[in-house]
């Protein structure tokens, strides 16, 4: 199998058991959080959302994020530069409350983009280097601009995993074994 059928079918693969273990939770049960320095089933995912959608439009295509050109962040109530990482309690605290729609629309928006982006490439295209952070910042000291496409599948690919356990582990924890 070649990396770029990996990744596609790894992307497939993530977005069937996300809205797996999203299947039938409340708007309180997606924004529910453990306790006050834990993230949520709806952080979660807006997080790795938001973080696919910065790797594929800004670093792989130079292309303005989905999140400012289709006006994502007012459709969920934040900010334009909604900080994706470093949030405080009281940020947690004062994230707004998504539904199971706003989630599976913003999802699913960046992963057609995604989908559009993989069957555009070929295998000449994965040691490319943009030479620059989906994240900002100067690209000389920034480590992710020195990514390949390549080396930023392997990034997204393993940050999506590990968040998809944390939404299952939250799941889990709400609602017991398979419920």
């Amino acid at each position: 199998m070649e990396l770029l059928e990996f990744a596609t079918d790894m992307f497939e693969e993530y977005g069937t058991r996300l809205y797996g273990y999203l299947d039938g939770l409340t708007t309180e049960e997606l924004n529910w959080r453990p306790n006050a320095e834990a993230n949520s089933i709806a952080f979660i995912v807006w997080h790795t959302a938001r973080v696919e959608d910065r790797w594929f439009q800004i670093f792989c295509q130079n292309k303005p994020d989905l999140w400012t050109t289709d006006s994502w962040f007012e459709k969920l109530g934040m900010g334009e530069n909604q900080p994706l990482t470093g949030l405080t309690p009281d940020d947690l605290a004062a994230f707004p409350t998504l539904t199971m729609d706003d989630l599976k629309s913003y999802f699913d928006a960046v992963r057609a983009e995604t989908r559009k982006y993989l069957s555009n490439i070929g295998p000449q295209d994965l040691e490319t280097a943009p030479g620059r952070s989906p994240f900002g910042g100067p690209a000389a000291n920034n480590r992710f601009a020195h990514f390949t496409i390549q080396r930023m599948f392997r990034q997204l690919i393993q940050e999506e995993i590990q968040h998809l356990g944390q939404v299952g582990i939250l799941r889990g924890l709400q609602r017991g074994l398979d419920k």
